[in-house]
């Protein structure tokens, strides 16, 4: 290649940057810019890690930014963990030591767990939809977080959406809600006294979590209380004719009807039996020797109990002998009749197995009896006694303290000193509730605070019972509480202490007689149902219901999920 042509080749290169200085220039130049690019990056991460570290540190993510939206309006990770803890709380204080048995380990992380969801609906527990699977026929399968999760969200759009319209409707806080308000948030102050913390302010962020304040509790207590107030009225709102109430319970009544009789259970001998077993896997045979019931020892029983039933009806039917005393007479005088008093239809279907579809027998006559056998076990002698359309009485609704006496020395029995011992704590609670004035939120107040019932002074969602029963048929409490709240003489505002020794528990009651109901309790039944699980709801609950319903599905909720992480509860 001539000199002329060598230079022409190198400008050309040089025009169109193929040159080796060129391109090493360009090399180095592509290599800075990585390095500049990789320590920009380095930066950002480095910038990015500081600012999350300090956010962390800080209360912005629960508090400055929103971690769900419901409808219109917009909560912080604070105002979700706070939910997210009320209905843990509640849930654990509801069902106490059972709350094991479903599963539920206090101790260990949440998101660990998986609910024991087919015990969790046997139990009439409802499963949020969202964790409910497509295919009904499936098993749910989720963790207790994930329960508590969705259970606070439906919380906040429920209390949210309630709230909402309350507010529309002309609804304030009423007095005794903002004192109940008052009487919590104060109670912060005190436990944070005796725990160290930074006051009110401490001790909610220890119990609900990082950015809740006192302040922020008592903001979501006030739109609870005036949710909760304003549904009870929209509950109340709802008017049936004569006609409507008396359909629904005619409907109803295998339900609602009240069962009165005694019934005795022969039961068969079980007798030593031996088998011969084959292993499965091995063909090895063995002998096992069981004790059981055999047809043979059935038979005796089925004889014992046609002896029994004899008896008692002869001695009905010539007015010498009464069922009780035709057992003890018959099967010895140990022997003793079980007596079931006014007890609904319902609970005759689901705890008396064989009796329930004689007992309920709409030809069923007063005095009438029966051999039933209980196969595998021996032989029920029935007595029926009664059926009542509970329209023949009010329901009536009173408040109790009840203080029980505690075995202190563990022996199995009480002392006279510890049956004193409760008997002068109950006495002091009067002398405190007369000194106070003798008023029902007085009665109240001293029951939430002292009452061993914690069915009646525990608390609900929002707020604590006060001892309160309501409405309450007759012979559903034990009988000297029964006796005292449906005497004839029985006034508003009457108190008793009563001393009640049963088979469940043994201490006094101090009882307070708030008053009778304005109708009766066939009416009561219809318009609220019998509030058990798979029992009649009553009218006004699925209206309620489909109220609400309405209301709630106009607020959706939406989670940041991002921001939402942060809440660790």
């Amino acid at each position: 290649m001539s000199a002329s042509q060598d230079k022409k080749r190198r400008q050309a290169e040089r025009e169109s940057g193929s040159s080796p200085k060129t391109l090493a220039e360009r090399e180095a130049a592509v290599k800075a810019r990585k390095e500049r690019r990789t320590w920009t990056i380095v930066g950002v991460l480095v910038a990015l890690f500081v600012v999350v570290i300090v956010l962390l540190n800080t209360n912005l993510l629960y508090t400055g930014t929103t971690s769900v939206t419901v409808g219109d309006y917009k909560f912080t990770n604070a105002e979700y963990q706070y939910y997210y803890t009320t209905a843990y709380n509640n849930f654990t204080y509801q069902y106490g030591s059972y709350a094991s048995l479903l599963g539920l380990d206090t101790s260990a992380d949440l998101d660990e767990q998986t609910v024991q969801s087919s015990l969790f609906t046997m139990l009439g527990l409802e499963i949020p939809e969202s964790l409910q699977p497509a295919d009904e026929e499936e098993t749910a399968e989720f963790t207790w977080d994930d329960y508590f999760r969705e259970t606070a969200l439906q919380n906040m759009a429920q209390v949210t959406a309630i709230w909402d319209a309350a507010v529309k409707a002309g609804y304030t806080l009423s007095e005794e809600a903002a004192e109940e308000i008052n009487s919590t948030i104060a109670s912060f102050e005190t436990m944070a006294t005796a725990n160290n913390l930074r006051g009110a302010d401490g001790y909610a962020a220890v119990i609900y979590g990082k950015g809740v304040t006192a302040s922020l509790v008592r903001e979501l207590l006030e739109r609870a209380y005036i949710a909760e107030e304003y549904s009870a009225d929209i509950y109340e709102s709802f008017e049936y004719s004569a006609d409507e109430i008396n359909a629904y319970y005619d409907e109803n009544a295998d339900a609602f009807d009240a069962i009165s009789f005694d019934y005795y259970l022969v039961e068969a001998e079980k007798v030593e039996v031996t088998e011969t077993v084959t292993d499965e896997e091995t063909g090895e045979e063995t002998e096992e020797t069981n004790e059981e019931v055999t047809d043979e020892t059935m038979a005796e029983a089925k004889e014992e109990a046609d002896s029994l039933l004899e008896a008692a009806q002869s001695g009905a039917a010539q007015g010498a002998l009464s069922f009780a005393e035709a057992v003890a007479e018959t099967m010895g005088d140990e022997a003793e009749a079980t007596e079931v008093k006014s007890l609904f239809g319902y609970s005759v279907t689901s705890g008396y197995g064989v009796m329930a579809e004689w007992l309920l027998d709409s030809a069923r006559e007063p005095g009438d009896m029966a051999v039933l056998e209980n196969e595998g076990v021996g032989y029920y002698v029935v007595c029926f006694n009664s059926r009542s359309d509970n329209s023949d009485y009010n329901g009536v609704a009173f408040r109790h303290i009840l203080v029980n006496v505690e075995d202190e020395d563990e022996d199995g029995e009480f002392s006279e000193e510890e049956i004193e011992a409760a008997e002068q704590k109950i006495q002091e609670i009067r002398d405190e509730w007369i000194s106070d004035g003798e008023t029902e939120d007085a009665f109240a107040a001293l029951a939430n605070a002292n009452s061993d019932d914690t069915g009646s002074n525990g608390s609900s969602l929002y707020s604590t019972e006060g001892g309160l029963y309501e409405p309450v048929a007759k012979d559903q409490m034990v009988e000297p509480i029964n006796d005292w709240i449906f005497d004839d003489a029985r006034q508003s505002g009457d108190s008793e202490i009563i001393y009640v020794e049963s088979s469940n528990y043994t201490g006094y009651h101090l009882v307070y007689f708030v008053g009778e109901d304005g109708y009766s309790y066939h009416d009561c039944l219809a318009l609220y149902g019998l509030g058990y699980t798979n029992a009649p709801q009553g009218l006004r609950q699925p209206d309620y219901e489909a109220w609400q319903s309405e209301l709630i599905a106009q607020f959706p909720v939406s989670v940041n999920g991002f921001v939402n992480w942060f809440a660790k509860v």
